[in-house]
């Protein structure tokens, strides 16, 4: 599980780099690898999908895991608590901002082909990345969360162990 949050966290430096990146060759116009803005944006938005799922894909696995071990009396059952607390301040927003930065990537090929003003386009990516700040702070906070209740029932499980008859 350790494993998986340092790479969530890698994922998400590498994902603002790009977007930064992606964001400032829209502006200036520039290639970036050979790559023209559309293509670059192509491989920044696959990126930046992936590690948003893989964060989901990490407070769900750990949910789950911690669920088990305060069924098998590993903790307190309120510690599950917090754990929806935190899923359920963090997945909207990740999600809201997967579906932001979708739709800046979709209104790309818009602005290409005419149909939306580049500046339209633009704007709404500003409001998607700054948004995608707020909820690198907010996954920082749940990881963080997390690693409490998980040191919590480690305690309790240490503490069982160490009461038990040998």
């Amino acid at each position: 599980m350790w494993g998986l949050m340092i790479v969530s966290y890698l994922c998400t430096a590498i994902s603002i780099v790009l977007l930064a990146l992606t964001g400032l060759q829209g502006y200036f116009q520039f290639h970036l690898m050979q790559a023209n803005h559309p293509q670059f944006a192509l491989f920044t938005a696959i990126f930046y999908m992936f590690t948003e799922t893989l964060v989901m894909f990490y407070f769900i696995g750990s949910g789950t895991a911690i669920k088990k071990s305060i069924k098998m009396g590993g903790g307190e059952p309120s510690l599950y608590e917090k754990v929806k607390k935190t899923k359920m301040i963090l997945f909207p927003h990740l999600t809201m901002n997967m579906l932001f930065i979708g739709t800046v990537f979709i209104l790309g090929g818009a602005v290409q082909t005419g149909s939306v003003s580049g500046w339209m386009h633009g704007l709404l990516f500003d409001l998607a990345f700054i948004h995608f700040l707020y909820v690198i702070v907010i996954q920082h906070r749940g990881f963080k969360e997390n690693v409490e209740i998980i040191g919590e029932i480690a305690i309790v499980d240490g503490a069982a162990a160490n009461n038990s008859p040998a």
